[in-house]
Parts: structure tokens; sequence; C-alpha cells
């Protein structure tokens, strides 16, 4: 089956590509003043973001919606559970501890936009005025977030020169990165067709796990220098970014209706995942043991997923 070499290797493309972006977004917002939780949420979100939205846009070109929500949705699972408790023991935290001043904002916005799948499966469709709204609920949440700017010293630290080199590696980053995600969508549609399987589900595990590794790396950082509140900004506003400006751009291109019967347990999944988290977050720290919780909210996704019906267990 080429189909899975040339999925696997586009994948591992655009994580490369994806993680260099990231790297390198994080380097200009320095030069655009922004710090603090801001960096986590304006810079780091959204940047971390760049293989879902990719991946829902060329899904959505081609009518593969259901590759896209799949991805959408899988990725916001995986970012809350696995990635989260990856980067907790990984980084080797005894526990995360966060600011409350900081946390509050984000942690509404997060609540608001888990109910974003509970109304698609009520309507069963993604409209033309939905991706609207979603579009704005996404400028509404970058606007309220705090911004900080840096000293006249700090931006003084990055010489003219310098911006140009990182700006074309930022342009060749994101090129790479637009490039590996079509030929990613293109034969994940092909090997679900000969698997016999929704591309939903090819969306909301494989290229859902793969396209947020950018999500992983930056918040190990993150935790390693005990920037503990950046590090769960990145994840919480990719989130929001995912249910917000990747959904609303995939309404926007092909607004559709839904098959909602392939979305259940996914939707059901991200709902509990958002509500676990949120429950740990909402005590301002995350010990071994809810880390350890989390990662198994993940494993019985996908065993879910993979048709086995945990769900039925309880």
């Amino acid at each position: 089956m080429i189909e899975l070499l040339f999925v696997m290797l586009s994948l591992i493309v655009l994580m490369i590509a994806s993680e260099r972006a990231v790297e390198y977004t994080s380097k200009l917002s320095k030069i655009l003043g922004l710090s603090g939780l801001s960096a986590g949420f304006v810079i780091l979100s959204v940047a971390t973001s760049l293989p879902e939205l990719f991946v829902s846009i060329n899904s959505s070109i081609i009518n593969q919606i259901g590759l896209s929500l799949g991805n959408v949705l899988g990725s916001n699972i995986a970012d809350v559970t696995i990635i989260l408790g990856l980067a907790f023991f990984i980084s080797r935290s005894r526990d995360i501890k966060f600011n409350t001043h900081s946390l509050n904002g984000l942690v509404q916005f997060l609540f608001i936009s888990s109910l974003i799948p509970l109304f698609i499966l009520q309507t069963g469709k993604l409209t033309l005025m939905m991706g609207v709204i979603l579009t704005l609920m996404f400028i509404f949440f970058t606007l309220k977030t705090e911004k900080k700017i840096y000293g006249a010293e700090e931006l003084a630290s990055i010489h003219k020169g310098d911006k140009i080199i990182l700006g074309l590696k930022f342009a060749v980053s994101m090129l790479v990165t637009i490039l590996s995600s079509k030929v990613l969508v293109d034969n994940s549609v092909i090997l679900a067709q000969d698997l016999g399987v929704p591309a939903s589900v090819i969306g909301a595990t494989i290229i859902a796990f793969g396209t947020s590794v950018p999500e992983l790396s930056t918040t190990i950082q993150a935790f390693k220098k005990r920037l503990f509140d950046v590090g769960l900004g990145n994840i919480i506003g990719s989130c929001i970014t995912n249910l917000t400006l990747v959904l609303g751009v995939s309404s926007l291109l092909n607004p559709s209706t839904v098959n909602i019967v392939s979305f259940s347990s996914l939707i059901l999944f991200t709902i509990i995942s958002m509500i676990v988290t949120w429950y740990f977050v909402s005590d301002k720290k995350i010990d071994k043991k809810e880390a350890i919780i989390l990662m198994g909210v993940y494993v019985l996704f996908i065993l879910e997923e993979l048709g086995l019906s945990v769900l039925k267990l309880f």
C-alpha cells in the first residue's frame, strides 16, 4: 500500500516543518512585543495549530469534511490528554502549578469553545454562518488575551539582518508545511477508501496525533523551564484555535452536512477530555496521578476509534 508510505512520510515532513515554523514564530514574537501568557496563546497556539489548519483547508477543498472535522476534534483530544500527560513526564516535573489570575480567561474560553461540538451534534451541519461566528470568536479570544510589551532593549537585541533571515526561514517552513499537508490529505483519503474505514477515523487518530507533535515539543520546553503558564496556555490556546479558527475556516470553505453517526464517539470524547482537563486545571495544578488519568483517557479514545467499544463496558 504505497499510500500508507506517503501518509507516514508526509506526516513526518509535516511534523518537522511545523516544529521549525513554531520555533521561528516564537522568535518573531519578540519582534511583535508579545510575552507571557499572550505568547502562549496568540503566538504558540496559532503556530502549533498550523498543521491542523492546512490539513483542514486541503480537506475542505477536496470535499473531505469528515477528515477535517476528525482531525480538529482528534487533535484537541490528544492535546489535553496524551500531549499534556507526556509533557508532564518527559519534562520530569514533580507537579505543575499555574498562576490563578493568568489562567482564568483561557479556562473560560476553553469551556465556551467546548460547547461547539455539542452544537454540531445537534444541528448536524457546518454552515457558512457558523464559519463566520467561529472566526469572529477566535478574533474575540485573541483580542481579549492580555498582552505585555517587551522593553526597547529586548527589541534592540534583534538585528535587521537576523530579522530578514528569520523571515525567510519562516516562509520556507510554512511552504513545506502547506505542501506536506496536501500530500498527507490526498493519500489519507485513498488509504481510508482502501481500508474501508471513514476518513474521520484516519483524521482523528494517525493525523491528529502527528499534527499535535508541535504542541508536545513546545509544551515540554516550557515545562522544563518551569514556564507552566506558557505551556498550558499553548495547549489550551491550540484547542481554542482548532475549534474556532480551524473549524471556522473549514466551514467557510465547504459548508456541508456532517454524518453525526460517525462522529458521535469522537464528539463524546472531546467533551469528556475537556471536562476532565478543566476540572484538573481548576485546582491550579496537575500532579503525577492526574497526568496518568489524562493519558488513560486517550488510550480509551483510541480503543473506541479502533472499534473496541470501550464505552459499552461502563
